[in-house]
């Protein structure tokens, strides 16, 4: 399997990205999906100047690295007291997950994705 790296670049401009959506969506926090979605919460959560939360809470921003099965973003989305409570965001998407977030930068494709946190 081909593995693809994620340079720090690519990282800056997914979170640029969800700068010009949060002008729009001001979301109440961004919470990070322990693993993949931690480093990225914690970033975003300074670039964008919003509150990093230990817990999801209404109206905020739930980052992963990756949509790759759906697992991990489908508890957040699996029942109708949760569908558009939360605001669903990865950096990179693969068209098989049970999830499609809200927001994401890059397709997956059959290859390993190694982010820069990881090398």
């Amino acid at each position: 399997m081909d593995r693809i790296f994620v340079s720090w670049d690519q990282v800056e401009q997914y979170i640029a990205d969800l700068k010009e959506l949060n002008n729009k969506q001001h979301w109440a926090g961004v919470y990070g999906i322990p693993r993949g979605g931690l480093v990225l919460a914690v970033m975003i959560s300074h670039r964008l100047h919003i509150p990093f939360l230990g817990a999801p809470c209404e109206g905020c921003l739930i980052v992963d690295d990756i949509a790759d099965t759906g697992r991990s973003l489908y508890h957040y989305t699996e029942n109708e007291t949760q569908h558009n409570k939360y605001y669903l965001s990865t950096m990179y998407y693969q068209e098989r997950s049970i999830v499609e977030p809200d927001y994401w930068y890059l397709q997956k494709h059959d290859n390993w994705i190694v982010f820069p946190w990881e090398e």
